[in-house]
């Protein structure tokens, strides 16, 4: 196998606590459209922003080795990022909200 593509299936803890509350939203969105409870779907996101800002600060996406300049590339955590991007977006749009680009 290439070593550009070598499977790596150690999961960090962080990654897995984001992956889990990233599946919630569906279960989530039912229970808000049910209940009509708007704030269960703002402490979902704060919950979702949380283990984000945990998973960013621990895990990174891309990495260079100091010793040989190889620069190394994560696709799961990249698919973690644009999925937690996905579903804030999704939310903030149920909730009529324009999220900033920058801050």
């Amino acid at each position: 196998m290439a070593k550009d593509h070598e499977l790596n299936f150690t999961v960090e803890e962080r990654e897995l606590k984001l992956a889990k509350c990233i599946i919630k939203y569906p279960d989530v969105f039912t229970r808000v459209i049910d209940e009509l409870l708007m704030h269960g779907l703002c402490e979902y996101m704060y919950q979702l922003a949380t283990a984000f800002t945990d998973f960013y600060d621990r895990c990174y996406c891309v990495e260079k080795d100091k010793t040989t300049g190889e620069v190394r590339i994560n696709y799961r955590r990249i698919l973690l990022c644009e999925a937690t991007a996905n579903v804030l977006g999704k939310c903030f749009e149920i909730l009529g909200i324009q999220p900033l680009d920058r801050m």
